[in-house]
């Protein structure tokens, strides 16, 4: 089992980028829109926060497994 390493301190972690809210506003935004036009706001607005919710939640894995990345060759450097 890995060791889940905390931030080393408070900036660290207030500079994590997370991609989740951002898409999964703009998904909604975009459902919106498109349900207003073609008058079918319900289905429009889940489909675009479905979409939104998947692509933040590749963006934040992705961003996670880089960031283990870096930080594990930090700690090989530092050995």
């Amino acid at each position: 089992m890995k060791n889940k390493k905390k931030p080393a301190n408070k900036k660290e972690a207030e500079n994590k980028i997370y991609y989740l809210p951002i898409y999964m506003s703009i998904g909604l935004s975009i459902g919106v829109g498109i349900g207003g036009a073609l008058g079918n706001m319900p289905l429009y607005m889940c489909i675009g926060l479905a979409i939104g919710v998947g692509v933040g939640t590749a963006l934040d894995a992705a961003n996670k497994k880089k960031a283990e990345k870096d930080s594990d060759s930090k700690d090989e450097e530092d050995k």
